[in-house]
């Protein structure tokens, strides 16, 4: 039975010690690691945006951790240990609470230690410490000081040897239960977060946005990487830029004349990093034998159109008469208006759009396509790999550059 009012006192002590800890290990702002750091990546840079006080982001930034882990969950997981030693020692001898307050003492002492270079990283390195910080420590240095030869116990007052046996058996086995607790505990708080910061996100728009073009860059980042013959393919941007996107266009698709609306200025921003490539991609069961149902009719006539202007020399000029025409279901006579519009000869132009040779480039384009696993229009490769939207592609051309630390 307890014999020893300080021992008592120092169970209190524990106890209170590892109640201020889980009260600061369920405060404790955690990141997600999944998806490669996808999310915490995302989280630093809304906090960086937003600039909202007291946001995850921002508290995570205090390194309150070791290897992911929160501090405070460690101390839980210590202040039980050292609880479950000292509640066990109150069912034996005198000498067994003796023995194992000594043992005690020794962990708490590391305890110290470890609290005093806490204490000094917060000070001096973070300039920032917290009250229930505090009141660990000083938890643990009273802990430390009531367990310091607290029985007054002679030498000879020595526990038994199966009686340690027991109590050291025992300690093992609670201090077991408490790691698995505390272990599911933290996995439990940081699927909590998850799910609030998920929720937070999918509340504010701008967020959503952040996010959605995090994840497209994780998506894009893992994607294969897939190889194409750009011999004879029409390009804007640079001559040889060390990014290459290759687009898949349909000349009667709105999502592209969408892009074509601003990638003249994008590409001018680029400083000669970026050069892009135009592939075939008519949504039309004339040439496309993919479709289930023609979706751009005319699309074929359009995408060799392209073809002969590109061997005029005149591609440019008939992409962009293209795309600001806003022509539906064209025949050979409104790209033939479209070929004129461009400075192409009329005669040779239309020979051109008929011939085997041009339906065989289209062809050669859409195969490829498939090949590649082009979704839709536009679809966007960036130095080989699929951009999963092309809405995002001012982030994912970003984030190559920064992979080659252009």
């Amino acid at each position: 039975m307890l014999s020893n009012p300080r021992l008592l006192a120092a169970i209190l002590l524990v106890a209170l010690g590892a109640g201020l800890s889980a009260r600061r290990w369920v405060q404790e702002p955690r990141q997600d690691r999944s998806s490669a750091g996808s999310v915490t990546g995302a989280r630093a840079a809304l906090c960086t945006a937003t600039g909202e006080p007291g946001t995850r982001c921002e508290l995570a930034a205090r390194g309150r951790s070791i290897g992911g882990v929160p501090i405070a969950a460690l101390g839980v997981a210590f202040y039980g240990g050292v609880g479950a030693l000292l509640l066990l020692a109150t069912l034996g001898s005198a000498g067994l609470q003796g023995h194992a307050a000594a043992i005690a003492f020794r962990l708490v002492a590391v305890g110290v230690v470890a609290d005093v270079v806490l204490l000094g990283i917060q000070i001096f390195v973070q300039h920032d410490t917290c009250g229930l910080c505090l009141a660990t420590y000083g938890t643990t240095f009273l802990t430390a000081a009531l367990l310091f030869r607290p029985l007054g116990v002679d030498s000879g007052a020595l526990p038994d040897s199966g009686e340690r046996r027991m109590l050291l058996g025992g300690w093992a086995l609670a201090t077991a239960v408490v790691l698995v607790t505390v272990t599911v505990g933290e996995l439990w708080l940081r699927q909590q977060a998850r799910a609030q910061d998920l929720q937070a996100t999918l509340d504010s728009p701008a967020k959503r946005d952040a996010y959605d073009a995090d994840q497209a860059v994780v998506k894009f980042q893992a994607g294969p990487v897939v190889t194409f013959d750009l011999t004879g393919a029409p390009r804007l941007g640079a001559a040889d830029g060390p990014i290459v996107v290759v687009e898949y266009v349909d000349y009667l698709c709105p999502f592209c004349r969408q892009l074509y609306g601003g990638l003249d200025q994008y590409l001018a921003q680029q400083n000669g990093r970026v050069s892009w490539y135009f592939k075939n991609l008519p949504l039309d069961t004339a040439c496309n034998p993919t479709l289930g149902e023609n979706l751009h009719p005319g699309a074929c006539w359009m995408a060799r159109g392209a073809v002969c202007a590109q061997g005029a020399g005149k591609w440019v000029e008939f992409y962009r008469a293209a795309f600001t025409a806003q022509i539906e279901n064209p025949g050979p006579p409104e790209v033939m208006r479209l070929g004129r519009q461009a400075g192409l000869e009329p005669s040779s132009f239309e020979r051109c759009i008929r011939s085997p040779a041009t339906i065989a480039v289209v062809a050669a384009d859409v195969a490829e396509s498939v090949r590649a696993k082009a979704q839709g229009t536009p679809t966007l490769f960036i130095n080989g790999r699929r951009a999963p939207l092309w809405t995002y592609i001012e982030r994912l051309v970003s984030a190559e550059s920064e992979r080659l630390k252009l």
